[in-house]
């Protein structure tokens, strides 16, 4: 199940996928990408870049809350299942302190219980591991588009 976007296999640009309307924001996109494994953060980080947008990479939903972060032109990829506070508190945590982040959320363990944890949560998208590139940085588009940030 995925809560955003569906992708085709098209090789498109970050900038293509947006669509025609809407406007491209003039601020560099913030992702934070917040797995406890360092190897999946280093990986999405490098699709990230590829798009142009600027990843920071977090451990856990502890370190990033406790970051310097800006809902501003920004969105979240967040692993479900990790050590201490899970991912799927993550938006109900921004809320609670005033933030309006869209959260992607990516997991190794779907069932059909946490794809309706997520979509409860707010999730702006949900996908299982491996995530295809492209329908991640479809996502992304899609979650900045429909933000509560975004102009419209």
């Amino acid at each position: 199940m995925s809560v955003g976007p569906r992708s085709d296999s098209r090789d498109i640009s970050f900038q293509e996928s947006v669509g025609g309307n809407e406007q491209m924001p003039t601020e560099p996109i913030q992702i934070y990408i917040v797995d406890d494994e360092p190897a999946v953060c280093t990986a999405y980080a490098r699709l990230v870049r590829s798009a142009k947008m600027k990843p920071r990479t977090f451990c856990s939903v502890a370190d990033f809350l406790s970051s310097d972060f800006s809902d501003e032109n920004a969105c979240v990829i967040s692993d479900v299942a990790m050590p201490g506070t899970s991912g799927l508190e993550l938006p109900s945590l921004l809320a609670r302190d005033g933030h309006r982040l869209p959260v992607i959320f990516i997991t190794a363990h779907d069932t059909p219980e946490t794809r309706e944890l997520a979509q409860r949560a707010g999730a702006a998208a949900y996908f299982r591991k491996p995530v295809d590139d492209q329908a991640l940085l479809d996502a992304i588009a899609w979650a900045l588009a429909n933000s509560p940030q975004s102009p419209r």
